[in-house]
C-alpha cells in the first residue's frame, strides 16, 4: 500500500517536475491541479463503491494501472512529435484524478483487515510516507531522465504503476476477503452510496469534527509546499536556491513526523487513550509555528528559522497517517474505507480550493496575511479536536 500511494504521488507530481519541459504555465499548471484534487475528492467519496464492485486489493490494482494508462500518451507523444500536445496533458490529469481519490481509502480497507486496532496509527503512518517518497524519487529521477528523452521519465513512472498494479493484484486468495465477501461486510455500514457515506460523517459530530480538521490542515500542507516558497523569496529576499533549501528541510521534517507521530499515536493507542487528542495538538503546533515563521522573521536568528522549518513540517506534513487510523477507528471495519473516503472528500477539496483562495488573498494583502488565515484556520479546527478528549 506504501508503494501504490508512492506511485500515485509520483504521477500527480510528474506533471510539476517537467512543467518546463512541458510547455505548461504557472496558471495551466494551476488549473490542472485543481481539476486532479477535484476528481480526486469525487472519487474519494465514490470509493466504497468501488470496493463493494472490485474488492479492496482489485481496486489498488485498479488505481495503480489508471497511473500507468496516464503516462502512456505522455510517453509516447513526445517521441514522435517532439513534445507534449494538450489532450495527453488533460487525459493523464483525469485519469490521475480517477486514481488519486480511490486509492487512499482502498488502502485503509486492507489495512484495516490486516492491523491489529491499537498498531492501526503506525502502519497508516507508515504508509503515508509513500507520498513522500514517490515525491522525492520523482524530484531527483524525472529531470535525470528527461534529459536523455522526452518521454522516458513517464515511462519510468508507468512501468512503476504498472508493476505496483500487478503487484497489489496477485496477493495471494487466503491473505484477502473475496470480493463477494467484502460487498456484504459493506453493505452492512455506510457504504451504500455516496449520500449516504456523506451523511454518516457530517450525522456523528465526532467524524464531522475529523472532516472539518482533515480540510483544514490539507490546505495548510499544500499552501506551505506551494507557495513557501514563494514567500521567501519575495519577502525575506532569499535566493531561489536557499528557499528551496530551506522548503526542502520542511518536506524532511514531514516524512520524520509522519512515522514519529505514527509511533505516538501507537503508543497512545496501546493506553487505551485516543489519538484525536495528537491531532488537535498537531493542528495547533503548525498554527502556532506558521505564524511565529511569519510573523517573528525578524526577531528570528538563522538557526531558529530553519529549526522552524524542520518544526512546521513535523506538525504540517506529518498528521495525515494518525488522522486517517482515527476516522477508520471510529468508523468500524465495515464502513472504514467509505466513510474514510468521505471524510477525505473533504480533504481533497481543500487541495483543490485552497491555492486560489491563497493566491487571491496573497494578490491584494501579501501572503503573510494569508499564512495567517490558514493558521487562524488550522487553530480553529484543531480547538474542538482538543476539546473531544476520550470520547468514544
Amino acid at each position: 500500500m506504501t508503494a501504490l500511494q508512492a506511485v500515485v504521488a509520483m504521477g500527480a507530481f510528474s506533471l510539476a517536475t517537467l512543467a518546463p519541459q512541458l510547455g505548461l504555465s504557472l496558471a495551466q499548471l494551476g488549473l490542472l491541479h485543481t481539476l486532479l484534487f477535484g476528481l480526486g475528492a469525487l472519487g474519494s467519496l465514490s470509493a466504497g463503491r468501488w470496493i463493494q464492485w472490485l474488492g479492496d486489493t482489485r481496486t489498488a490494482a485498479v488505481c495503480a494501472a489508471l497511473v500507468a494508462v496516464a503516462m502512456v500518451p505522455l510517453a509516447w507523444w513526445p517521441s514522435l512529435q517532439g513534445g507534449a500536445a494538450p489532450w495527453t496533458m488533460w487525459l493523464a490529469i483525469v485519469l490521475l484524478g480517477l486514481a488519486y481519490g480511490p486509492e487512499t481509502p482502498a488502502s485503509v480497507a486492507v489495512l484495516t483487515r490486516a492491523t491489529p486496532a491499537e498498531q492501526r496509527p503506525w502502519v497508516f503512518s507508515i504508509r503515508q510516507t509513500g507520498n513522500q517518497i514517490g515525491a522525492m524519487t520523482g524530484s531527483l529521477a524525472l529531470p535525470w531522465l528527461s534529459k536523455m528523452s522526452a518521454g522516458l521519465p513517464f515511462g519510468f513512472v508507468a512501468l512503476l504503476a504498472g508493476m505496483t498494479a500487478w503487484w497489489c493484484a496477485s496477493v495471494p486468495k487466503a491473505r484477502v476477503l473475496p470480493g463477494a465477501a467484502i460487498a456484504a461486510d459493506a453493505s452492512r455500514g455506510p457504504q451504500q452510496g455516496m449520500l449516504a457515506s456523506l451523511h454518516e460523517v457530517w450525522s456523528r459530530p465526532a467524524l464531522r469534527r475529523l472532516a472539518v480538521a482533515t480540510c483544514a490542515f490539507s490546505a495548510m500542507q499544500m499552501c506551505l509546499n506551494t507557495f513557501l516558497i514563494t514567500h521567501v523569496v519575495s519577502d525575506w529576499r532569499w535566493t531561489v536556491a536557499r528557499a528551496a533549501s530551506f522548503v526542502a528541510l520542511m518536506q524532511a521534517g514531514g516524512f520524520v513526523g509522519r512515522l514519529l507521530w505514527g509511533w505516538v499515536a501507537r503508543r497512545v493507542n496501546a493506553r487505551k487513550e485516543r489519538s484525536i487528542l495528537l491531532l488537535g495538538l498537531l493542528g495547533m503546533a503548525m498554527a502556532l509555528s506558521c505564524a511565529v515563521l511569519v510573523l517573528g522573521r525578524p526577531f528570528l536568528g538563522e538557526t531558529a528559522l530553519w529549526a522552524l522549518a524542520f518544526g512546521l513540517g513535523l506538525a504540517a506534513s506529518g498528521w495525515n497517517g494518525v488522522m486517517i487510523a482515527e476516522v477508520a477507528r471510529r468508523a468500524g471495519p465495515p464502513a472504514a474505507a467509505a466513510v474514510t473516503g468521505a471524510v477525505l472528500m473533504f480533504g481533497y477539496s481543500g487541495l483543490a480550493l485552497a491555492p486560489g483562495i491563497f493566491a487571491w488573498i496573497g494578490s491584494l494583502w501579501g501572503t503573510s496575511t494569508s499564512y495567517l488565515l490558514l493558521a487562524a484556520a488550522a487553530l480553529m479546527a484543531a480547538l474542538p479536536l482538543l476539546a473531544e478528549r476520550s470520547r468514544p
